[in-house]
């Protein structure tokens, strides 16, 4: 309930779930804040959106859930706040996935080593289905954003003067400090796409972000959207571009289960927990990455090199590489 890249990963859950109930009514429980990653999704029946972060606004969701009588729960999150919730449904059956063996979390939590994924996160939510004994087979999150965003991101590209599938959107912003490749060299790349690749580029991001967006975009023309977008209207931006650049971020796999052609830059986090079929990494895999499961403020060796060490060449040659075969889908 808590990051726009958990929530678009679990679309093969819906998806297997919608299969092998063709009937079934199939409730989501989201923040409301990121609805719009769930009001595309035509195997979802109902959304149940948690209005707030206080106890009361918990103990009314629960209610919500509870009076649909839903006969089990899958808890693909896994935190105090959901297993409250899962409890209090009143389902006969719940399940929830293990995020991570303890072994891994505390050697990696307390800087003895690096973290290797033993799955693939999507791989680790499906295997949630096997207590329910609902058959399943490993497939790539696809994302739809809702209708609404999508008429808006047509009337945004006509008021640019941009045309569907011919401009990049560049993301260049996270919620950790180290998972931001420098903006420098977001603006050398933003600059050149527009200059040698052909393609005008928009930068979006969220309102504290703009800033950043802004010194990005430099004097490249590029159109800064950040802080004009909502969420859903960001990910239908996305879903209609040429290609997508940017971090190990929410907005990344928004673009890879858009089937847009995707540049993801990863440097403090480990890439082998997403499946990049049809798209491209750009990731210098030191040896003291991946230090870190979600990201952190500062580089604790003090170098950030996993980062530093890509340059803005690395990944145009990896935008050129990706559109030369027509990356995506």
């Amino acid at each position: 309930m808590s990051s726009v890249g958990d929530i678009v990963l679990t679309e093969p859950v819906v998806s297997a779930i919608r299969k092998a109930n063709p009937d079934a009514r199939i409730g989501f429980a989201v923040k409301e804040r990121f609805r719009d990653l769930v009001s595309g999704n035509p195997g979802v029946s109902k959304i149940h959106a948690l209005k707030g972060s206080s106890a009361a606004a918990l103990l009314d969701l629960c209610s919500e859930v509870r009076a649909e009588g839903y006969a089990a729960v899958v808890d693909l999150h896994r935190n105090l706040r959901s297993a409250v919730l899962s409890r209090a449904s009143g389902a006969r059956a719940v399940s929830g996935y293990r995020k991570r063996d303890a072994g891994d979390a505390m050697r990696v939590r307390l800087g003895r080593g690096v973290y290797r994924a033993r799955k693939k996160i999507v791989e680790r939510y499906l295997d949630v289905l096997d207590a329910f004994g609902l058959e399943h087979v490993y497939s790539r999150p696809r994302f739809s954003p809702p209708g609404q965003a999508v008429e808006w991101a047509h009337r945004f590209l006509s008021d640019e003067g941009l045309s569907r599938g011919a401009y990049a959107v560049v993301v260049p912003g996270s919620v950790w400090a180290t998972k931001r490749w420098p903006p420098d060299r977001y603006a050398e790349v933003v600059a050149r796409l527009v200059g040698e690749v052909g393609l005008p580029a928009v930068l979006l991001g969220s309102d504290s972000e703009r800033e950043l967006c802004v010194r990005v975009a430099g004097a490249s023309g590029a159109v800064v959207a950040a802080g004009r977008a909502s969420l859903g209207q960001g990910a239908a931006l996305i879903g209609t571009a040429g290609l997508y650049v940017g971090n190990d971020s929410g907005p990344t796999h928004i673009a890879m289960a858009s089937g847009v052609p995707t540049v993801a830059i990863f440097g403090p986090t480990d890439p082998s927990q997403f499946d990049f079929t049809g798209h491209a990494l750009v990731y210098a895999g030191l040896a003291c990455s991946a230090c870190s499961f979600f990201g952190t403020r500062r580089c604790r060796l003090g170098h950030w090199e996993c980062m530093r060490s890509i340059s803005a060449d690395d990944v145009l040659e990896a935008i050129r590489g990706l559109l030369a075969r027509g990356g995506g889908a």
